[in-house]
């Protein structure tokens, strides 16, 4: 069916949304079988509720060695709303801005009840150098990666805050161009271009971020700073002293989850701590072997008494790192979290890691689902209203929108196929009696010729309706020019691409305009944003 008038901005509900994870779609509707897990409704009610508390601690007990720009956090004069994200190159995908945005938003409508300030948590220690240094771009075939070859990089440990931005950032912009053609904003291509020369992912990550969201209320602190560390070494000693407490707790949570049919977004070995240690510039992580704790990737055979491990973080020869599992800890120690802006898989490793909360003492924030934004350019929109065709069909996949299409497109015999496969299984049905006289034996090959042609028939329907789906080549040539655009590989550009291509077609403001414009945290699953 032909669109006869621009559609309106288009949102897809998270339980519409193929691939996403029960713990994140539920968290939304409160679904029973996710509120045992994660128990606090993703309101702005609840956010508000939860802030009066958790800055109550930091007013009794300001945290010393603050960043000063975080002293009101430290103090409890202010909240955090917190979203976080690893330093990738040129921001990394645009999901990154996409969480930065509802920090914004939701840290704005908060402040109308207490003072809060979205604070953006960069993931600096992490060592996964492969993962930070990807920049795919788009081409004619689809993504085109600009990064680095990655067999290099695959055994680092050092915590990539620290490290130089390892892309060729003119290789980056010649794939660009050979891809989309010579850029319209040229300025501020070479501006973000610009900001990550000469600099490490972490300072360049920042610098990029705050040109492209320059919003005065929104902060950001380094997982890796070094000053923060002595606040946290109390945690890291309760871990090693406690570790058999912490993986029991860990343990029974992970099983509950798996009974009531949640999929571990964090699997680990049974030995290792959620903790890491940071010496001689590289992250290890700790396991016990035989009652003493080792470092994986560390000198061969050498271990340690857990007491020693202890007396080398309070002395600060060595600095503890967290793990996915207690990560949401250390935030909470560092500053009063109120929220946290939360994508499906961090959602599920917090349903994993949240009876810690109370194991250390600690109010968990409010969890809420980041908004999924799908970034639609003029040419897609002129598209979708001219097909017909929707956000949430092209989330099914192209055999199912063709196949779609096709059914109405060869109604006739597709309707016929159908009756077939109905008479036939009709006709089986009455032959059973007969059949049981002759040979009661007979019962199972009848029931197995019942269910290979009921499977063949609606086989062949579902190859009928793709391929007359198929057959509408204007129809199909959109489908796929579609999700080239939208859904490149299968997932939703902002998971894909960075900001780089869409900054050389509509500049910042084209593009971050838009977004701050039309995005609402208060509403989960997949939001239209309009370029």
């Amino acid at each position: 069916m032909t669109g006869t008038r621009p559609r309106a901005p288009e949102r897809v509900l998270p339980e519409r949304v193929p691939g996403l994870n029960a713990l994140a779609a539920g968290l939304s509707s409160g679904a029973p079988d996710v509120a045992r897990f994660l128990p606090d409704p993703p309101t702005l009610a609840a956010v508000s509720a939860r802030a009066t508390h958790v800055r109550e601690r930091f007013r009794l007990a300001p945290r010393p060695g603050a960043a000063p720009e975080h002293a009101d956090l430290a103090d409890g004069r202010a909240v955090a709303v917190v979203a976080g994200q690893q330093v990738g190159a040129l921001t990394g995908p645009l999901l990154t801005l996409v969480k930065a945005a509802a920090a914004i938003g939701l840290a704005r409508d908060l402040s109308r009840d207490v003072p809060a300030a979205p604070l953006f948590w960069c993931a600096g220690e992490d060592h996964d150098l492969v993962e930070v240094s990807r920049l795919p771009l788009p081409s004619p075939g689809g993504p085109r990666d600009a990064g680095p070859d990655a067999g290099p990089l695959l055994g680092n440990r050092k915590p990539v805050g620290a490290l130089p931005v390892g892309v060729d950032l003119e290789f980056a912009a010649q794939l660009l161009g050979e891809g989309a053609g010579a850029p319209e904003c040229p300025l501020d291509v070479e501006t973000l271009l610009a900001l990550s020369r000469g600099r490490s992912y972490h300072e360049a990550f920042v610098a990029s971020m705050r040109w492209l969201l320059p919003d005065p209320q929104l902060r950001f602190t380094d997982a890796a700073r070094r000053e923060d560390k002595p606040a946290l070494v109390p945690l890291a000693v309760r871990l090693v002293r406690e570790r058999q407490a912490v993986r029991r707790l860990l343990e029974e949570r992970a099983e509950a989850l798996v009974a009531a049919g949640h999929r571990l977004q964090v699997t680990t070995e049974p030995r290792a701590l959620p903790l890491f240690a940071i010496l001689g510039g590289e992250r290890l992580l700790l396991r016990e072997e035989g009652g003493r704790l080792a470092l994986k990737g560390g000198p061969e055979g050498e271990t340690f008494d857990p007491e020693e491990v202890v007396a080398r973080f309070e002395s600060g020869e060595w600095l503890p790192s967290f793990s996915a599992l207690t990560r949401p800890l250390a935030a909470s120690v560092l500053f009063p979290v109120a929220a946290a802006i939360l994508g499906p898989a961090e959602i599920a490793y917090w349903a994993q890691s949240h009876p810690l909360f109370g194991w250390a003492g600690i109010l968990p924030p409010v969890l809420l689902p980041r908004p999924m934004a799908a970034f639609v350019d003029p040419t897609s929109a002129s598209l979708l209203d001219r097909s017909g065709l929707t956000l949430e069909a092209l989330l099914q996949g192209r055999e199912e929108v063709l196949r779609s299409h096709g059914s109405g497109r060869a109604g006739g015999i597709l309707s016929a196929l159908e009756r077939l496969r109905a008479d036939n299984a009709r006709e089986l049905d009455a032959l059973r009696e007969p059949l049981l006289e002759v040979d009661p034996t007979l019962a199972r090959p009848l029931q197995a010729t019942r269910q290979n042609l009921d499977f063949a028939l609606s086989k062949l329907l579902e190859k009928a309706s793709a391929a007359a789906g198929r057959a509408d080549e204007t129809f199909a040539r959109q489908v796929d020019r579609l999700l080239l655009s939208l859904l490149p590989g299968g997932q939703l550009a902002e998971r894909v691409y960075g900001p780089l291509p869409y900054l050389a077609r509509y500049g910042r403001e084209g593009l971050v305009g838009a977004l701050l414009s039309q995005l609402d945290w208060s509403l989960p699953g997949v939001q239209e944003v309009r370029l």
